[in-house]
């Protein structure tokens, strides 16, 4: 049975794939170009992020940001487009963009299906064929052509670009799927693990605290090196910690995260020698009052009796009676209480992953495999991973841009 024949074929119709298809088409005749989603819908993840209201960039995002084995690549993805310009894309589409805290890009209407809608009229009328319902099986490449198997059959490309995701949010779609189809062609990976996800303690204190919410510091150790420092709001579980600072330290933890903890700076303004010396004015000050007195006001309640108890100042003690090394490890622990780590609550929740096809089998400028001429790369994919806050979306839209474009020259070029 003679297959139909594409120019480029785009597998996976979230951000990066989508990017793909549009950048792609922008360059290739009518109807040359194939996007194939295995859910019913387009965007499906897309419409999750930033609470339903798609936090699609971030005006701070820098290349050296992220992580991966080359994350050179990411800097030549920017040179194609970068956040400036993908902002001034988003309104050419109809998507006005609203900035909000921390350099955070929303839409303005809020919506994230606004995004999704915006780039299915674009590829469309752009004569992309679009395809839902699409689960793609194998993909192989025979002569110059890629053999892309579906469940009902099976469609033919000149270019393949695998845009599939990764394996956080299974909801969504993201099972993992791109990775055997690299595999197939060669490609290794590097372990694939949940990132920007809830991080499970050892602390005998968690269920006191949940739902406790503070600014802070918290940074990453392990055998007593700081890996990653962040400050934020941080969240206190029944388990554990959550916050976008904890989220984003959970990028650099393994799967089975041995030797790591996390130590918490409540006062990351405040120097240990400036908290002693306001610990000491205020045991002065209050002195006949309770010795719950000396940080209350200063911390969140539910937080006072927890550090006045690893202090070990007995219950009952007046401020008057709190001595010099109670008052110098109070201090200490309010700059540096470390808990450790015992693993992170998984792909079920993790919003990204952290891993993947390994970025220095792949060409930076183009995207390209070096493995197999044709074969391209984009988005989440790959094991480049950003930090909270729309580094992520700004990853899958350059990498997007830049495998859509690349395919397309490389089409035009054969």
């Amino acid at each position: 049975m003679q297959a139909q024949a594409y120019k480029v074929a785009v597998i996976g119709g979230g951000a990066s794939g989508m990017m793909a298809a549009l950048s792609a088409s922008r360059l290739l005749p009518s109807g040359s170009v194939l996007l194939l989603e295995k859910n019913s819908l387009l965007g499906k993840k897309i419409s999750a992020t930033g609470n339903g209201r798609c936090n699609f960039s971030n005006r701070l995002c820098k290349w050296e940001d992220y992580g991966g084995s080359d994350i050179s690549m990411v800097r030549h993805a920017f040179d194609h487009l970068d956040p400036a310009e993908t902002i001034a894309l988003f309104g050419e589409l109809g998507v006005l963009a609203r900035e909000e805290s921390s350099g955070r890009i929303y839409p303005y209407s809020e919506q994230a299906a606004c995004i999704t809608e915006a780039f299915k009229d674009e590829i469309r009328s752009n004569r992309v064929d679009i395809r839902l319902d699409s689960e793609v099986t194998a993909v192989k490449k025979k002569g110059e052509l890629f053999d892309i198997i579906l469940a009902g059959g099976f469609v033919q490309a000149q270019s393949l670009i695998i845009a599939t995701g990764g394996k956080a949010g299974h909801k969504y779609g993201s099972t993992g799927d791109g990775y055997g189809f690299a595999k197939s062609f060669g490609h290794t990976l590097r372990r694939p693990i949940p990132a920007l996800v809830r991080v499970i303690t050892d602390d005998s204190f968690a269920a006191r605290l949940k739902g406790v919410r503070v600014k802070g510091a918290v940074s990453l150790v392990k055998e007593e090196k700081i890996i990653m420092r962040e400050e934020g709001e941080i969240q206190f579980t029944e388990d554990g910690l959550s916050g976008i600072c904890v989220f984003d330290l959970s990028r650099y933890l393994s799967e089975v995260p041995a030797g790591f903890s996390i130590q918490m700076d409540l006062f990351p303004g405040y120097s240990g020698e400036e908290l002693l010396k306001l610990l000491m004015v205020r045991k002065k000050r209050l002195s006949d009052r309770s010795a719950e007195s000396l940080i209350k006001g200063m911390l969140n309640d539910k937080l006072v009796p927890v550090y006045i108890e690893l202090s070990g100042i007995p219950a009952g003690s007046t401020a008057s009676a709190v001595g010099e090394d109670r008052l110098h490890l109070l201090s200490k622990l309010l700059k540096c209480r470390e808990v450790a780590v015992r693993g992170t609550k998984g792909w079920v929740e993790a919003q990204v992953t952290a891993g993947g096809i390994k970025s220095e089998e792949v060409a930076g400028t183009t995207l390209e495999s070096k493995l197999v001429r044709g074969l391209f790369f984009a988005g989440e994919v790959l094991d480049i991973d950003g930090k909270c806050g729309g580094w992520n979306l700004q990853w899958a839209w350059s990498s997007g841009w830049t495998a859509g474009f690349s395919a397309a020259r490389w089409v035009l070029s054969i």
